[in-house]
C-alpha cells in the first residue's frame, strides 16, 4: 500500500467532532492516564478522533466527562 493511500485511509476512519467539551475535570484526571490527557485535548481542539482513540472517547462519552452538542 502506498504512503499516500495510508494516509487517506487514516484520514477518512478519523471520527469528526462537533462542540466537544471535558465536563468533569476530577473525573477524566482519574480515568485517562497522564500520557493519553494531552492527545486527548489536542484532538478535542483539531475536531477529530483518530481511530486510535475512538473508544476512549465513547467510553469518556458515556461517562458523562464528555460532552459533545
Amino acid at each position: 500500500m502506498s504512503f499516500v493511500k495510508r494516509v487517506v485511509g487514516e484520514i477518512e476512519r478519523q471520527e469528526a467532532l462537533a462542540d466537544c467539551e471535558i465536563r468533569d475535570f476530577e473525573a477524566f484526571s482519574s480515568l485517562v492516564p497522564p500520557s493519553l490527557q494531552a492527545t486527548i485535548l489536542e484532538a478535542i481542539r483539531a475536531g477529530s478522533v483518530p481511530p486510535s482513540l475512538q473508544p476512549l472517547f465513547r467510553r469518556l462519552r458515556d461517562a458523562g466527562v464528555l460532552v459533545c452538542l
